[in-house]
């Protein structure tokens, strides 16, 4: 029977957590060996994550796209056992690290998934792809016992709006439908919520990452900084909302793969809901400028009136500004977000300025060519402009 790492103080709402001392069942490995799957790893300090030099078996759901295959890469560079799990129908745009072992499935098919998992042996699980609570409920339910700790990657689109900035990592959950996102926000509200219940009610060692405005490297968002950097590059103007000082706040992916590898098996962070990002946050009008800077562009700015960037987000198939929105924030509300807990829980910090995450994804942005093969309809910034300019 798999022995739980931590159990909640009696105070539901503290971020303190109590380690339950299994070491005279499970030994600690020697240095560089893997644990078996499932066994607890209550030896380690409540206060650090993973001591580096030890291996640990993890599947992360997902994989081969952008926040999955970053994950894959900075814990398979640790030296950790990563299996992944997803369909098989999105390859890797690069060659996954040596020795990753592959599950394929559909997670949407439960009793296939519970018939691929039920045998395997894992310390950790990573999702990245579960989206609704049957995702989540049909994951408790195989690992229930079974692992050490499960991580659940979500957004700040789950947040309820907040009058209060930074918004704090435990404000509450939104109940506002968002049909235009299928109600993005509410359905990764409530997995988060039932898990965070999971580990009081039953002990179940999840945690909840939101992440804010991802961005870097292969970025499949194509509306998002990789389109700013071909707008310039076309010498187009580029549409600002408002006056421009709506600020937001990014996460760099290579050090968000940072953050899940601090938080993995890190007793402290067991029932607990986090948003890691970076420290820096811009506005809208220093992101156009940032993004200029690298490409070697002065951006020609228009500022949309209000009653104009309100059309402009209620009618574009694409959100004209990099952002993370907080469910039905409206567009001249800054979204800043409170990384306080994560950080003393886990002691990540950013290792990239914003300026250099910048330029390391324009690099990428050449290497793999992406403004020569990118196919853009600017026609409804087209239109805007000409009846801005005429």
């Amino acid at each position: 029977m798999y022995h739980s790492l931590v159990r909640p103080t009696q105070d539901r709402d503290s971020w303190t957590t109590a380690v339950i001392d299994a070491r005279n069942e499970y030994a600690a490995p020697a240095p560089g060996k893997r644990r078996g799957g499932g066994r607890p790893l209550s030896d380690h300090p409540a206060n650090e994550a993973l001591s580096e030099g030890m291996s640990v078996k993890i599947l992360i759901m997902g994989g081969t796209r952008f926040v999955g295959l970053a994950c894959v890469e900075e814990l398979a560079k640790f030296g950790h056992d990563v299996t992944i799990f997803n369909r098989g129908v999105t390859e890797a745009p690069v060659a996954l690290p040596r020795n990753i072992r592959r599950l394929y499935g559909d997670r949407n098919d439960h009793d296939a998934l519970r018939a691929t998992l039920k045998d395997e042996k894992f310390d950790a699980v990573v999702d990245c792809s579960a989206y609704l609570m049957a995702d989540v409920e049909l994951m408790v339910e195989i690992f229930k016992g079974r692992i050490g700790h499960y991580i659940f990657m979500s957004s700040p689109a789950a947040f309820a709006p907040s009058t209060a900035f930074p918004i704090p990592e435990d404000h509450p959950g939104t109940t506002i439908e968002t049909p235009r996102n299928k109600n993005y926000g509410i359905l990764k509200a409530a997995c988060e919520q039932y898990l965070v219940d999971q580990f009081y009610d039953n002990g179940f060692p999840a945690s909840v990452g939101k992440l804010p405005m991802v961005f870097g490297p292969r970025n499949t968002g194509r509306h998002r900084e990789a389109l700013m950097m071909h707008r310039l590059l076309l010498g187009r103007p580029a549409l600002i909302p408002g006056d421009g000082s709506t600020f937001s706040h990014p996460n760099y992916i290579p050090d968000m793969a940072i953050g899940v590898r601090k938080m993995l098996l890190n007793p402290a962070t067991f029932g607990q809901k986090y948003t890691w990002a970076m420290e820096e946050y811009y506005s809208d009008d220093s992101f156009a400028d940032v993004i200029g800077a690298v490409v070697g562009v002065t951006p020609d700015k228009i500022y949309m009136p209000a009653d104009v960037t309100t059309e402009v987000y209620q009618t574009f198939p694409y959100p004209i500004m990099h952002r993370s929105q907080v469910a039905a924030s409206p567009w001249y509300k800054s979204n800043v977000f409170s990384t306080t807990k994560f950080f003393d829980h886990t002691g990540f910090r950013q290792e990239h300025t914003f300026e250099a995450a910048c330029a390391d994804t324009y690099e990428w942005f050449q290497r793999a060519k992406i403004h020569e093969n990118y196919n853009w309809d600017f026609s409804h910034e087209d239109a805007i402009i000409k009846r801005l300019r005429g």
